[in-house]
């Protein structure tokens, strides 16, 4: 006798980063399971389920997906949240936690990717060394500021230079983390770097399944910039790495091996014009290496 075939369990989550602990006001995650929407503050609370398809990946949760993935659970992330908005001019809804995670039970499968152990893994290990890195990097900016602006260092600068160690200590090991990554790796290839911590971090943080355009929105490089609703801590990063392109084009010239393209920005634009154009040809050049990255992983598996 033929054992009875089940059917996976799945649930559809439209995640919050404050579910947990969140510095704004706390929301939980909205989950529907294809018969009624509930809440939950932790994605590890969800039980007898086989597979999570999540709209979101926020670094908040990093460490609940990461659980769900050792318990066996697959875990799926959309890839274009636009769809969403998409289904709710269709479907006549309104814009809300609760009909989002039911709108995700109305996309398909191939739409989703499915996270990895191993890249979890990567993620939780690098988020408490990159909160480091830009906690340092503010101090240490604060305090340059009042030392430049003051005139009285008070010691201060022994304070810095200890910072700077500790700052370009916890770059190293970011950088280590991250030194066999494909999309890094590809991404310092076509910058014409060695190393870079900025890179590092734009790979762990930028949501780099989403279309150009929407990566653009997010990090606010549109001509209104998108009504200041952007990300300013990843705009700083990529401004900040924008700015090392064009500083060391300058500084080597035909020694820097800086993109052609980017060659003709600096060359043809002033400094504040064309570190602003450099940030969306750098944003492409992560696509170029996200897309590099999946098809060397569907070979390997003889996709």
């Amino acid at each position: 006798m033929s054992g009875v075939l089940r059917m996976a369990k799945a649930v559809y989550v439209d995640t919050s980063p404050t579910a947990i602990n969140g510095k704004r006001k706390k929301k939980p995650h909205y989950v529907y399971d294809g018969e009624e929407v509930f809440e939950v503050n932790r994605l590890t609370k969800l039980k007898n389920i086989d597979e999570v398809f999540i709209d979101t990946l926020f670094p908040e949760i990093y460490e609940e997906v990461l659980e769900l993935l050792k318990r066996n659970i697959e875990v799926y992330l959309l890839k274009n949240t636009r769809m969403l908005k998409k289904l709710r001019l269709e479907n006549n809804m309104e814009k809300s936690d609760g009909n989002d995670s039911i709108l995700l039970s109305k996309i398909s499968k191939d739409c989703f990717r499915l996270l990895t152990i191993q890249e979890m893994e990567k993620k939780v290990k690098l988020c408490p060394l990159i909160n480091k890195y830009k906690l340092l990097s503010r101090r240490i900016k604060t305090l340059k500021t009042w030392i430049n602006r003051d005139g009285y260092e008070y010691k201060l600068k022994d304070d810095v230079r200890l910072m700077e160690k500790d700052k370009e200590e916890v770059a190293q090991k970011i950088i280590e983390t991250l030194s066999n990554d494909v999309i890094y790796k590809e991404v310092c290839r076509l910058l014409g770097f060695r190393d870079s911590v900025e890179v590092a971090i734009l790979t762990i943080e930028l949501p780099l399944h989403l279309p150009l355009n929407t990566l653009k929105k997010i990090v606010g490089l549109t001509p209104n910039r998108n009504d200041g609703r952007f990300n300013h801590d990843l705009r700083e990063h990529l401004s900040q790495l924008a700015t090392s392109i064009y500083m060391n084009s300058k500084r080597w010239k035909d020694k820097w091996e800086v993109p052609k393209e980017f060659k003709e920005v600096i060359d043809s634009l002033p400094y504040r014009k064309a570190v602003y154009k450099l940030q969306s040809r750098i944003l492409k050049m992560f696509r170029k290496a996200y897309f590099l990255a999946n098809d060397q992983a569907n070979n390997l598996t003889g996709r």
